[in-house]
Parts: structure tokens; C-alpha cells; sequence
């Protein structure tokens, strides 16, 4: 059995849901390393960085907001990842893009529960 703590990278410029999506995330696993990016590009090179360092199997969740900081969105992100980590689970969140077609989309404002669920279900998959 792999011994290693799980790890989650958050991509999110809004900092105010820190606290809320750190709480959030704990619950689930208290052991949980937490990562934060406020843009794509930042996450781009944790990523990369992750990569170079694990050899392989980086996080176990990212989640990131579409309107990002930067030149980078999180739909920018979620192409990358699905090209050069097809196995880490993503989840896209978004206030302002209720359409959107494709990645695992949590709707803002979203409930704690609901956030919740989904977030433990992917992290135990």
C-alpha cells in the first residue's frame, strides 16, 4: 500500500475561499497537502516541478477556477493537464460560466456538502 500522503493543488486567485476550501478539503483527510496557484501559469510550474520530483504520480486532485490571474485560464489548465497528467482527477469551478462542457464543473456559490462529496469521491477513487 502506498504510504504516501495525498496531495491536492488548488488553483484559485479568490484567497477569501481559503479558509473554506482548505476546511473543506480536511475534513475529507486530515493528513491532506494542501498546495495553492492563484494563476495557470503558477500551477503550470507546480505541476511541472511536481513532476520532476515524484517521477510520475503528482497530486490527487486539482481543482481550478476558471477565471484565473494571467494570461492562463483554468480551462487553459485542464487542456494541459488532460495532455500530460491524464490520470489526476481535475475539477473546473466557476461563478460566471454556468455552460460549461467537458471537465468535472462545480458551480459557484456551491454548497459545502456538495463540494465536499465530490471532492471525497474523487480523492478516493
Amino acid at each position: 500500500m502506498d504510504s504516501r500522503k495525498r496531495s491536492v493543488l488548488v488553483v484559485e486567485d479568490d484567497l477569501e475561499l481559503s479558509t473554506v476550501m482548505d476546511r473543506i478539503l480536511l475534513s475529507i483527510d486530515r493528513d491532506l497537502i494542501l498546495e495553492w496557484a492563484t494563476s495557470a501559469e503558477d500551477a503550470s510550474e507546480l505541476l511541472a516541478s511536481a513532476s520532476r520530483r515524484l517521477g510520475g504520480k503528482l497530486y490527487d486532485l486539482i481543482i481550478a477556477d476558471i477565471d484565473l490571474e494571467g494570461i492562463g485560464t483554468g480551462l487553459d489548465l485542464w487542456n494541459q493537464c488532460r495532455r500530460e497528467y491524464p490520470t489526476v482527477p481535475l475539477v473546473v469551478t466557476s461563478g460566471t460560466h454556468p455552460d460549461v462542457v467537458g471537465p468535472t464543473f462545480l458551480q459557484k456559490p456551491f454548497s459545502v456538502r456538495e463540494c465536499r462529496d465530490l471532492f471525497a469521491d474523487l480523492l478516493n477513487q
